[in-house]
């Protein structure tokens, strides 16, 4: 399988993913056994886009990026793997993370703005969230703009960048 080949599906799973985690913001009514479903294939999907994302500008992204694309992976195996509370540690370790990939992208110019600035929209709204008497909407927001973030990821990743 050649480079260009992974990249487009790593970038359809970004895509997929992002598709994914906005309709997962509401899902919060649903069968218990939908959203697991849901949740599960949503993760795997933003996996395999990370990859691709990371992958196709791994040369211009650095330590940093390295650092931001590890953490990322790692808050998203977290979230399945701490019990009650792995969804908030998880969420926020992988949000950090793909904050950290977006702000260096930002600074490398490895990337069109979109994606990251999406992300970081995201971790603005996840803290407002945190606040006592924050805004309920803003978690759910947060959910939206961070899929948003990688619907951008994957469309731009359909051009990889060298």
């Amino acid at each position: 399988m050649t480079r260009d080949t992974l990249l487009r599906l790593s970038a359809a799973a970004a895509i997929l993913g992002g598709g994914l985690r906005v309709v997962d913001a509401f899902l919060d009514k649903a069968d218990i056994h939908l959203q697991q479903l849901a949740y599960f294939v949503t993760d795997t999907m933003l996996i395999f886009g990370l990859c691709g994302i990371y992958l196709s500008r791994s040369n211009r992204l650095g330590l940093a990026g390295l650092l931001g694309f590890a953490t990322s992976i790692t808050g998203i195996v977290m979230v399945r793997s701490f019990g009650p509370r792995g969804y908030l540690i998880g969420a926020s370790v992988t949000l950090l993370g793909v904050v950290v990939t977006g702000v260096t992208m930002l600074a490398r110019t490895a990337s069109s703005r979109s994606a990251p600035i999406l992300w970081i929209v995201s971790l603005a709204l996840g803290l407002i969230g945190l606040v006592p008497f924050g805004a309920n909407w803003s978690f759910a927001l947060a959910g939206v703009t961070f899929g948003l973030g990688f619907i951008a990821a994957g469309i731009e990743l359909r051009t990889p960048v060298s």
